[in-house]
């Protein structure tokens, strides 16, 4: 028996459908199972070209590629890494794995293909591609060497590419830059102990989309044990959302410490500021009661003036503690605004008596801020400006000063009157500290308040003292769009 009958023999045995082929493309001998799969009768195949089971777009290409393999002849898969399909005789693709060894047949090279039909590994391929691009989550899987081997359709969503833009592709690539290095020391760490389990624990991950942009992420490790190896299949999730949420709740209960904190401050001064009013009134409402048992109608009504002025004190220290705790919940829209617009109707609403108001406005456009909040500065450092000044000055003066510079609008407001000692500087913006020597009334929260409102504009706000005057300088950093 020559060695042609014992591969007749041996290739009907096979359970692999199997062709055996000369160097010039000529099928010497299928088997019956390669002549079912490709829908020929026994035998029909015998003598044709080999291309004549490759699909027609492909044709060009195969000779050359045939040509090639016998020129460096080895035992390999072919069409790895890539779709690889044969035609039947009705014309249908086949998807199909082949497998190639080379062979001396009477002294002439040959090669014995096998045929692998995969349509039922494609078919479930296809369910489980189908059940991940059903995922509301994103999801990768990534081989041992960091090369995504398949990513569903949230994925491609979540880092802007097609899902075949990315596969193929290592990993690292959806990893900000400053971080793959050790991307790729924590991916051979997690081989080591290839479980379950989130990652990231006690850090902060991000996602690198095609943009550029970075993301907040969180991702949970599924291993995956095949035949070819380890895997593992990654579910992202974009915490974009959750951490703005987080970040606002932070912010609202920085607020209510503040809140809480300024509460217990405003108690402890009720406890002192507000009694002695308080006492004060009892105690003209009960000269009162007896003034009226005498009939000493005058004195019952200088009294009561005396108790409308406390009480009306009162009110104003009561209205400005919540305006204090108001300014934080204040709406924050946008707007440009006209400076000495708004200037002069704050100005003109003030009870100034012979005070001057000298502008110096430097800027030249609209500035773009939150206008009630901008309001409420300069409603306040001009109302302190007018109230403190010097009875003995002859000529009483408030300055407005206004400048672009690199780190924002500069606006400064300045008096001439009773001063401020350096040693109170650290004191003026805090609640209730009333640290100008003089008998004027006040609650103490002017200049608290405008610092809040500076705060939430990103502002900053000082004072300062200089060859008389006392000097408030408020910098608002200003949105890129803003005219300068």
């Amino acid at each position: 028996m020559d060695k042609r009958d014992q591969f007749v023999i041996d290739a009907e045995l096979s359970p692999v459908p199997i062709l055996l082929a000369s160097a010039d493309g000529v099928i010497l001998k299928t088997n019956r199972r390669l002549d079912d799969l490709f829908g020929y009768e026994r035998g029909e195949l015998t003598g044709k070209m080999v291309e004549i089971l490759v699909p027609k777009d492909a044709r060009q290409y195969h000779q050359d590629l045939r040509n090639a393999y016998f020129e460096l002849p080895t035992s390999r898969q072919m069409g790895s890494g890539r779709e690889l399909y044969g035609v039947r005789k009705d014309g249908t693709l086949l998807p199909v794995e082949i497998g190639l060894d080379h062979l001396k047949l009477k002294g002439h090279p040959v090669v014995l293909a096998s045929v692998l039909d995969i349509r039922e590994r494609k078919k479930n391929e296809a369910f489980i591609r189908r059940a991940l691009n059903a995922a509301s989550s994103a999801m990768i899987q990534v081989n041992e060497r960091g090369i995504i081997e398949l990513a569903n359709v949230s994925a491609g969503e979540m880092f802007q590419y097609d899902t075949e833009e990315i596969l193929g592709r290592s990993i690292e690539m959806l990893v900000p830059e400053r971080y793959r290095r050790k991307h790729s020391v924590y991916r051979t760490s997690y081989l080591a102990d290839h479980s379950s389990r989130g990652m990231g624990f006690g850090r902060d991950l991000f996602g690198l989309r095609k943009d550029g942009t970075e993301f907040p992420i969180e991702i949970a490790l599924t291993p995956i044990h095949e035949t070819g190896g380890r895997s593992t299949m990654a579910t992202i999730i974009d915490t974009t959302d959750r951490k703005a949420r987080e970040e606002r709740t932070q912010e609202k209960n920085e607020q209510l410490l503040r809140l809480n904190e300024e509460l217990a401050h405003f108690a402890y001064s009720a406890s002192h500021d507000l009694k002695a009013p308080l006492t004060s009134i009892l105690g003209l409402l009960q000269f009162c009661l007896v003034d009226l048992d005498t009939g000493a109608i005058p004195e019952v009504r200088d009294n009561l003036i005396k108790c409308t002025d406390l009480a009306a004190t009162l009110t104003t220290r009561i209205e400005d503690t919540l305006r204090l705790a108001k300014s934080d919940m204040m709406q924050s829209d946008w707007e440009e605004i006209d400076v000495d617009e708004h200037l002069q109707q704050i100005w003109a609403g003030l009870d100034v008596g012979n005070v001057s108001l000298q502008t110096y406005l430097a800027h030249k456009q609209p500035i773009r801020t939150v206008p009630a909040r901008f309001d409420i500065i300069l409603q306040n450092l001009l109302s302190n400006a007018v109230k403190f000044q010097k009875k003995s000055e002859a000529e009483k003066i408030v300055q407005v000063i206004t400048a672009i510079e690199p780190d924002g609008f500069h606006l400064t407001v300045a008096d001439n009157g009773i001063g401020i000692a350096e040693k109170h500087h650290v004191r003026v913006f805090e609640p209730f500290e009333r640290v100008a020597d003089s008998d004027i009334p006040g609650s103490g929260l002017g200049l608290a308040i405008a610092k809040k409102n500076v705060l939430q504009l990103l502002g900053s706000i000082e004072v300062c003292s200089a060859e008389g005057m006392t000097i408030f300088t408020v910098i608002l950093p200003l949105p890129a769009n803003t005219a300068q």
